[in-house]
């Protein structure tokens, strides 16, 4: 599992089963590690379509809204010794970038 690379889209529904079916540690870590590195390349993009939307535009919020749960999931840190725990974070870092990415494509004309 290791060397295994997700799409943005695998990855969110991998994410998303985590806590029915729990994953063994090393396949967290990798969901995790690559979870991360996909929301570290979305969180620009959407912050920079919250910063060119009007002050008062709904949008704004909702990016912005989406961007502080990113900021604050990331600063959690996986817990490999706490297999429960460590879903829970994955589960939640695949809700981030469900919303990042659909920001990222509506942004782009895709969605």
């Amino acid at each position: 599992m290791n060397a295994a690379t997700y799409t943005p889209r695998e990855l969110i529904e991998l994410a998303a089963g985590a806590c029915r079916t729990l994953p063994p540690p090393d396949q967290l870590s990798t969901l995790d590690t690559q979870l991360r590195a996909e929301l570290k390349r979305l969180f620009p993009i959407v912050e920079k379509q919250a910063e060119e939307l009007p002050v008062d535009n709904p949008g704004r919020y909702s990016r912005q809204r989406a961007l502080d749960a990113t900021r604050d999931a990331l600063d959690e840190s996986l817990d490999r010794d706490a297999p429960l725990s460590a879903a829970l974070l994955v589960a939640e870092l695949g809700r981030r970038l469900r919303d990042l990415v659909a920001y990222a494509e509506e942004g782009s004309g895709r969605g």
